[in-house]
């Protein structure tokens, strides 16, 4: 059917017909509205319900993605901080290999190969050349007279050495070239022991033997001091004095090694009472210094000990490093509150229980400054190096002038410098800028430079103390030697032994007396007492 027009209708339908069909267009427009609402609805519904299974797909897709990047996070972190760690482990490594004699207490014998060897030296440089100065005095052997002379050996020429003439003259002039050398002779000895018979109540005796005089066929005590020294001072293994000893008497003395070994007992007991009043003097010295080392026991590490003054030394050993051994020694705990301790900053000192004041090594600290310069590359470090160093060789100057102190101004100088150094080591540590694997390590130092100031700088104030605490050191080093040489000792016991000894003849070598001699006398029973030795050259003028 076709649409009608306006005049169609007009024409065509009645009124009542024309509102019927007005009605009838209206109820199919509703209808189709209706259906197109619930169309749209539908459609809609269909789409949001695909939409929301899409977004849940998709959701649970990021989901899934967000834990796999979330777990490869947490894989790169772990990768991250391992990175970190390996790092850190490097640069620590890194800082062993470059830990030598400069920056540490290894010995200079000890750098790595390859590695140029750090010679201390602490004279001025100057333009001169290497070697003998002109103008200096040479030094050389003095020629003896012609009777101190034991041997004369005449050289006579038989002929001319140019014409190889016969017809020759003897001169009243000749050339001397003379030489000092040793022989050593063998001495055999008996010792007769005549025996008597008293007529009157017919005992047969004889005068009483000493008691050295033990056995049938004994060496004598010149041997057995040779054997100490060398066991103790040239640090020479038992099998090798046993020939040391053999060479230079051509095989006529031949000890085994368990005789040299009883000998270090034998010595040792001889010293008891010397040991006892060398723990007696030090700790009422103004000052005396303090220091201990690592050595082989039977395989496992024990400890040598040395308390020292400029002319005694004192050496002890231990199983293990601890207080109660400190507290045997009897040192410390001993000492008055009017002597001053030197020592490498071993933090036992600043016990509660101690009464005595503490001075700080000098050349420790620059040590260690110069190992924390190279583990964190902060500049601080090389600054209190500087200005310590620089006070250092102002007081030796001011010491060759025999003065005693340095100015306020000076003193009030250095301690502000000091003050301002450590200012800047406390914002270098703290700049996060910069990687520093080694932070909190630098602030602990940082705080105990702060903490122990005036016993860093004590020997500024007072020049009677030393600065360093070389004296120390240089008495454990002949036990390192001898680790080198030796090994290990036996045990505890033969440690012991070792320091008694030790003891002796370091506080003999340091007043001048012959360590032949004075161990001749050890050997005897009879060894020089710490009075003698203090006073030997008084007694020796």
């Amino acid at each position: 059917m076709r649409d009608l027009t306006k005049e169609d209708i007009k024409n065509r339908f009645t009124i009542k017909e024309y509102e019927k069909y007005t009605n009838e267009l209206r109820s199919k427009y509703t209808a189709l509205s209706l259906e197109h609402s619930r169309v749209l609805k539908q459609q809609d519904g269909i789409i949001k319900k695909q939409v929301e299974l899409k977004t849940k797909e998709i959701r649970k897709e990021l989901k899934e993605k967000d834990k796999i990047i979330d777990s490869k996070n947490k894989e790169l972190e772990e990768k991250n901080k391992e990175i970190e760690a390996l790092k850190e482990k490097l640069v620590k490594m890194q800082m062993k290999l470059d830990t030598d004699s400069t920056n540490s207490g290894i010995p200079t014998s000890k750098t790595a190969i390859g590695k140029k060897k750090y010679i201390p030296n602490t004279r001025e440089k100057t333009d001169k050349n290497i070697g003998g100065q002109k103008g200096h005095k040479k030094h050389q052997l003095m020629p003896f007279e012609e009777e101190e002379a034991t041997e004369i050996f005449e050289y006579i020429a038989s002929e001319c050495n140019k014409c190889h003439s016969i017809n020759i003259e003897k001169l009243d002039t000749s050339i001397l070239k003379e030489e000092i050398d040793y022989e050593v002779k063998v001495i055999k000895r008996i010792n007769k022991f005549i025996e008597y018979k008293c007529n009157d109540c017919g005992n047969i005796f004889h005068v009483n033997i000493p008691n050295d005089l033990k056995e049938p066929v004994q060496y004598g005590k010149t041997v057995q001091s040779l054997a100490v020294c060398l066991t103790n001072e040239i640090y020479t293994p038992f099998n090798k004095t046993v020939k040391l000893v053999s060479g230079l008497t051509d095989g006529e003395i031949n000890m085994s090694e368990g005789y040299v070994t009883k000998l270090q007992k034998r010595a040792s007991s001889y010293l008891e009472g010397f040991i006892e009043k060398l723990k007696e003097y030090i700790p009422k010295q103004d000052v005396y210094g303090w220091d201990d080392g690592v050595v082989a026991i039977d395989k496992k590490d024990g400890i040598l000990r040395t308390y020292c003054t400029d002319n005694v030394a004192l050496f002890i050993g231990h199983e293990k490093k601890d207080e109660a051994g400190l507290d045997e020694d009897g040192i410390l705990k001993n000492t008055s509150e009017n002597t001053i301790v030197m020592h490498d900053h071993i933090l036992h000192n600043y016990n509660e229980k101690y009464n005595f004041e503490n001075v700080e090594c000098l050349t420790h600290l620059i040590r260690r400054l110069k190992k924390k310069r190279k583990e964190t590359e902060h500049e601080w470090c090389d600054e209190l190096i500087k200005i310590l160093s620089k006070a250092n060789k102002d007081r030796n100057k001011l010491l060759e002038q025999n003065k005693d102190t340095f100015d306020d101004k000076y003193l009030d100088s250095l301690s502000n410098s000091y003050d301002e150094i450590l200012k800047k080591a406390k914002k270098e540590n703290k700049d996060n800028t910069k990687i520093n694997y080694y932070k909190e390590e630098e602030e602990r130092f940082i705080n105990d430079l702060m903490k122990y100031k005036k016993n860093y700088l004590l020997w500024v104030y007072k020049f009677n103390l030393p600065s360093t605490n070389n004296n120390s050191e240089r008495n454990i080093r002949p036990a390192k030697s001898k680790m080198k040489i030796s090994g290990q000792f036996k045990n505890i016991n033969y440690l012991k032994y070792y320091a008694n000894i030790r003891s002796y003849i370091e506080t003999c070598k340091k007043n001048g007396i012959n360590i032949i001699d004075a161990c001749v006398h050890l050997m005897n029973g009879n060894p020089y007492t710490l009075d003698y030795i203090l006073n030997y050259e008084k007694n020796s003028a």
